[in-house]
């Protein structure tokens, strides 16, 4: 809990006072959505930017911060000050607040490990049970911003082939397989994610020949597929990609607005069915189409925008992300 000598700052009372408020609002909201992990507190004040998300009774603290106007310890005394009124206001011991910061890190560390002690706890979104690790990562496991795409993609999903590039953790092919897809293939390049992917579908009972996992070099599967005539096609394909990569495990340099035309095009042409769907998402602020309305009509696709609609109402950054259903013209 806050100890009692902590003197707060302007901004950090402002915080305070902000995060009371926040959680009788977002109690409420959870309690009557029946959702078990959101989004709490979104860099609300601009002088104290962190993020704060909830997982049951587990808080997972981001410091978005940098070192411009403060030392290393200063930052992190701060961030331990912004824990400290988490801790207090939801009335919570520090063990079950997890504080992520990036630092100043070189080549292969910061992908190592933030802790020696994992702690996993098992969630549920709209029926589906997902594996959450909240302390050894940056990440958790699953992006809460898309809880209403994976929700759309569930509903699309019966009878049909599922092909989940770049699939994470398998979150999407989770619900892909629970809305009744035929086949569901997940393919990302770590095998750690496959695992934990597997994990996520046995957890929901979803096991056999028709799950598929790869650990592979999406791009060059992608390439080697085209080229083989009997490759399989498929009637909805996922495709949530980094923004950028020059992972030494990929055949080449990733980067989503120089690259995404050509990768989806390949998609349209190789391995959609006639009447496939093609849910692509990505995290980069400025993307700009490189393929115009006008090519997407000539081609015989929509390419729709639901960016909007598909943002949690428990995010303010509406920007968090940008997503498109790309499906051909009804004639």
């Amino acid at each position: 809990m806050t100890t009692p000598s902590l003197e707060l700052s302007g901004a950090l009372l402002m915080f305070q006072n902000r995060l009371k408020k926040l959680r009788k609002e977002k109690e409420k909201w959870a309690k009557r959505t029946e959702v078990e992990a959101f989004r709490i507190y979104d860099e609300d004040i601009p002088q104290v930017p962190v993020i704060l998300d909830r997982y049951l009774d587990y808080f997972v603290l981001y410091d978005k911060s940098s070192l411009r106007f403060q030392t290393e310890d200063e930052k992190e005394l701060r961030f331990q000050s912004i824990a400290n009124i988490v801790s207090d206001v939801y009335q919570v011991s520090m063990e079950k607040i997890f504080l992520k910061t990036r630092k100043k890190q070189k080549g292969r560390d910061q992908y190592e490990k933030l802790d020696s002690e994992s702690k996993e706890i098992t969630i549920s979104e709209n029926g589906n049970q997902f594996i959450i690790n909240l302390s050894d990562y940056l990440d958790t496991g699953l992006f809460l911003d898309h809880r209403l795409t994976r929700k759309w993609c569930s509903e699309n999903a019966s009878g049909k082939h599922v092909l989940n590039l770049f699939c994470y953790t398998g979150s999407f092919s989770v619900y892909a397989a629970m809305g009744g897809a035929i086949s569901v293939t997940s393919l990302d390049m770590s095998n750690r994610y496959i695992e934990w992917a597997k994990r996520n579908l046995a957890l929901n009972g979803k096991s056999g020949k028709q799950y598929e996992y790869l650990t592979v070099d999406v791009l060059q599967w992608i390439r080697d597929e085209a080229k083989n005539p009997e490759r399989k096609r498929y009637d909805m394909i996922i495709l949530d990609p980094p923004t950028f990569s020059n992972s030494k495990k990929m055949s080449e340099e990733w980067n989503v607005e120089e690259n995404h035309r050509n990768f989806i095009l390949t998609l349209l042409t190789k391995f959609l069915t006639p009447s496939g769907e093609i849910w692509f998402s990505t995290n980069f602020r400025k993307f700009t189409w490189a393929i115009p309305e006008e090519e997407w009509t000539e081609r015989g696709y929509h390419c729709i925008d639901l960016t909007l609609q598909s943002i949690p109402e428990d995010f303010r950054d509406k920007k968090i992300h940008r997503l498109f259903k790309i499906k051909p013209i009804e004639t």
